[in-house]
This record gives C-alpha cells, sequence and structure tokens, in this order.
C-alpha cells in the first residue's frame, strides 16, 4: 500500500473503498481520508465534506481551484416533499456544485489529485471502511457503525 510520511511518524493506507463516484481511504493509525472521483461525488452527502480543491485547469492562474459540491437534499431539501411545483434539477449535472467547475472536465483521472481528512471524524479511531454508490461508512475500533450519504430509506 501507499505510504506518507508526516513528520517522524510514519502513516500507512490500509484499506481503500471506491463508490460510484468516490471513494474512502483508511490509514493503519485509524483516520479516514475521502476522494472525489467527478463533480457527482456529493450529490448525496456521501464525500463526508463540502468543500475541498482541485488541480486548476491551465486557463486558469491560480494552481488550485476551490471547489464546493453541496448534496442535492441540502441545496434543494423540498424537492421530493413538492415535485409537481418545482423545477426539477438536471439529472446529467451535479446539484450544486461550484459554478467554477463549469470548465473543468471531470471524465479526466487528474480531476482531484489528493485524499482530503473527513472533518467529523478526526479524532475517531477507525478500523473498517465501506462504501456503496451513494453512501459511505465507518467502523469505529469500539464497534460503532457510521453512516453518511443517500438515506431515503432510513
Amino acid at each position: 500500500m501507499p505510504s506518507k510520511t508526516t513528520g517522524l511518524h510514519r502513516t500507512r493506507f490500509v484499506s481503500i473503498s471506491a463508490g460510484q463516484n468516490h471513494l474512502l481511504a483508511l490509514t493503519s493509525s485509524g483516520r479516514t481520508f475521502t476522494h472525489p472521483i467527478n463533480k457527482n461525488a456529493n450529490t448525496h452527502g456521501q464525500l463526508g465534506l463540502r468543500k475541498f480543491d482541485i488541480p486548476a485547469p491551465s486557463s486558469i492562474t491560480s494552481p488550485r481551484l476551490a471547489v464546493e459540491l453541496v448534496p442535492r437534499a441540502v441545496a434543494d431539501p423540498f424537492a421530493k416533499a413538492s415535485p409537481f411545483s418545482r423545477v426539477s434539477l438536471s439529472s446529467t449535472s451535479p446539484a450544486a456544485a461550484s459554478s467554477n467547475l463549469d470548465g473543468v472536465d471531470d471524465q479526466n483521472i487528474r480531476f482531484s489529485d489528493s485524499l482530503f481528512e473527513i472533518p467529523s471524524l478526526t479524532g475517531v479511531k477507525v478500523s473498517q471502511i465501506a462504501t456503496g454508490g451513494r453512501s459511505s461508512f465507518a467502523m469505529t475500533d469500539s464497534g460503532r457503525v457510521l453512516g453518511w450519504g443517500a438515506n431515503e430509506f432510513g
């Protein structure tokens, strides 16, 4: 597995789980990281964060581009409650991606070049991870299972 040296401490990635548009990575010390594969990486909140950065296209002078991928439930919380009186969101484009992503090609493997630690799991020692198409799961070292993302059926 790839490893990263952080100061005097050596961290190894011991598990990687890929969903349809995102992946999770677990280190030997129990830290959990996420990676957006494309612009749909957070349609249901499965990424575990909304803001991150990606390499900027060559047309932008800054080396990094700030991105915010807002889950559909946050961008339009009443979409399912009143579908007849609302304009539906396009199924081909992410619900509420940053407007600065319009010219970014997310079909390229270089869309995102980084792993990002999931902020809500900082300090929580995780022993196992799993991803679904629209969900993410983590089991803590005490056996507690945490899940986030799609939750249409509870």
